[in-house]
């Protein structure tokens, strides 16, 4: 009985924490339905009861073609460059874990820290100079310039990331398999890389999430084919008032690759954990 009541405090904690997190949501999925007059016309809360919903800025926003063109953009390019960066990152992370280097004053751990501290350092640094080389080799508002910013924008902490994990797995295993006559790319192929799956995966999900929500170098690297939807949602901004309902509408279909890329990992995560238990 004492157990049950200690219990309701946490419940309590629990369900408004809930509640505070899911009510911005909440509020963009009701303005999604709403026209400018139900949004300019005080708080309006209740559909049907406050107001007449409607799907005008549904019909607005996916009848307009760039809105498409601007989401694929955003899913490709997010895709594409996080997994080359968990793959390019992966190699580099297990380098840092498997050897030792020396260049100069620098080892290993220097080496980690001075790839992770280009993350660190503030986007519009690396954007600029960035911006006078695609000039020069003409990757300005394309899709292999942009692949190859996020890849490039994500690799440091792809590394720092991975290099934890590869150090936690038993370098025995690798030596076990190469008396078993297995060479190095098999190893990492079918050992080392199964046993990271966790890291790998929470490295994609970061990078796709920085990918994905990027604005500063979609703004400074196209102006047209390339561009990625959160212009397109800035561009509704842009007026001589803000659309809200149509913004609304943009979010919401914005959270959906995120979502179902988190859903998808975490049971893979989850997988991965089990069976390394298990075995």
């Amino acid at each position: 009985m004492m157990r049950d009541l200690g219990s309701w405090p946490r419940r309590v904690v629990v369900f408004l924490f809930a509640l505070g997190a899911l009510a911005p949501l909440y509020w963009t999925v009701i303005t999604s339905f709403k026209d400018q007059v139900d949004i300019y016309d005080g708080p309006k809360y209740v559909p049907f009861v406050d107001f007449t919903p409607t799907l005008a800025a549904w019909s607005s926003v996916l009848g307009r073609g760039e809105f498409l063109s601007m989401f694929l953009n955003s899913l490709i390019f997010s895709t594409v460059s996080s997994a080359l960066a968990v793959v390019l990152g992966g190699v580099a992370a297990y380098g840092l874990a498997r050897f030792s280097y020396k260049y100069g004053p620098y080892r290993n751990n220097d080496l980690s820290f001075l790839i992770v501290s280009q993350r660190i350092m503030p986007p519009i640094v690396s954007v600029l100079a960035l911006y006078v080389v695609y000039v020069q080799v003409r990757l300005l508002d394309t899709a292999i310039g942009m692949i190859l910013a996020y890849t490039a924008m994500n690799l440091p902490l792809t590394v720092y990331l991975l290099r934890s994990f590869f150090e936690a797995i038993p370098v025995e295993l690798e030596h076990a398999a190469a008396l078993d006559g297995y060479r190095r790319a098999r190893r990492l192929r079918l050992i080392v890389f199964p046993l990271a799956g966790p890291g790998l995966a929470a490295a994609f999900l970061l990078s796709f999430f920085f990918a994905w929500n990027d604005f500063l170098f979609a703004l400074m690297l196209t102006f047209n084919k390339a561009q990625t939807l959160p212009l397109f949602i800035t561009s509704l901004n842009a007026q001589s008032q803000p659309l809200w309902a149509q913004i609304s509408v943009a979010g919401l279909i914005a959270l959906i690759p995120p979502a179902v890329v988190t859903v998808i990992l975490d049971r893979f995560m989850s997988r991965q954990v089990l069976l390394g238990g298990m075995r």
